[in-house]
């Protein structure tokens, strides 16, 4: 009989190392340093979980792509000059990578062969989450207190906008490359959301037939905002865990219907959610306390969050491991 165990990659700030760890023992496996003077923004795994993308901006203001080779354990940068990559993600076929600097500029960075190309920026525009499959590359921009996604070819051809119904802060694109997650917090006029895409025809010509549901959180008696942030999708992609991290809470939605089935109240705030293979656990991150949570979403309560000096970034990856029984 096969099941999975796995490990984490975590980004330690404090010793500016990335941090193989076995993720059931919690046993540190190797610490791949990386230079003093960046910071990282992002972190993505290959598709075949053999390396880890990590782009960082420089002290200098410029950016830079290191890459985390997990089988030998060490850390090297891609020979290219980048603008600093706000926003950041990788191609399914790990060839591209799509980047945005913090005015919005888009770029596609070929990897095999180093080749940077801009494809230009909305006017007054501010890119706030890219995410890619195989025949379209999604973006979503902040304007005028009001949000759009913007569907791109792999070439940088702009195909269609769609409106957001409040302001936009992430997106989210599920494994198989059919459903966009985008959740999106409120102005004066709006409430706070998700809002959820899935392509209708998806073909590199025609990639942006679409159809929406939006879900809507109920007007909260609090002025507090829940700040929704960032999605985690379900093995079986039925169910997607939002997280709220202002109100320190996950809103459980149902994607067939678009509707909420639960609230969870941790009394922390959370930044970005990580499900575990083969369980109902997850890891939290935390972008205010620096540190990781696990959470039991089947009976929806924190069970123990990380105590070390060590600052954990909010940016980890989980890398499934099959073993034998």
């Amino acid at each position: 009989m096969e099941s999975l165990s796995y490990q984490l990659l975590v980004i330690d700030d404090t010793t500016h190392a990335l941090l193989l760890v076995d993720g059931e023992q919690g046993e540190i496996i190797a610490e791949m340093p990386y230079p003093l003077e960046y910071t990282p923004t992002e972190l993505r795994l290959s598709s075949d979980y053999s390396k880890a993308y990590m782009p960082v901006i420089g002290t200098n203001g410029t950016g830079a792509i290191f890459v985390a080779n997990l089988e030998q354990k060490s850390v090297y940068r891609l020979p290219v000059q980048l603008p600093p990559p706000a926003q950041f993600t990788l191609a399914p076929d790990d060839t591209c990578a799509y980047i945005a600097d913090p005015n919005g500029r888009l770029y596609s960075l070929t990897i095999p062969s180093m080749s940077l190309v801009s494809w230009g920026n909305p006017e007054e525009a501010s890119c706030v989450g890219l995410a890619a499959s195989s025949t379209a590359v999604y973006s979503v921009w902040e304007q005028d207190n009001q949000g759009f996604l913007a569907v791109f070819t792999p070439k940088g051809e702009l195909v269609q906008e769609f409106p957001i119904p409040g302001i936009p802060t992430n997106i989210i694109l599920d494994d198989a490359g059919y459903t966009i997650l985008i959740p999106f917090t409120s102005t004066a006029f709006t409430l706070e959301g998700i809002i959820v895409f899935k392509p209708t025809e998806a073909n590199e010509s025609n990639p942006s037939t679409m159809i929406s549901d939006t879900c809507l959180y109920p007007q909260d008696k609090s002025s507090s905002p829940a700040y929704p942030c960032h999605v985690a999708i379900s093995s079986t992609e039925q169910v997607a865990y939002i997280v709220n991290e202002e109100s320190g809470s996950i809103t459980v939605i149902d994607l067939p219907s678009a509707t909420i089935t639960r609230h969870i109240k941790l009394g922390r705030s959370i930044s970005c959610l990580h499900l575990l293979p083969s369980s109902n656990l997850a890891i939290a991150t935390s972008h205010i306390f620096a540190d990781l949570s696990m959470i039991d979403l089947a009976n929806g309560r924190l069970l123990s969050t990380t105590n070390t000096e060590r600052q954990l970034l909010g940016y980890i990856a989980v890398i499934p491991l099959p073993i034998s029984e």
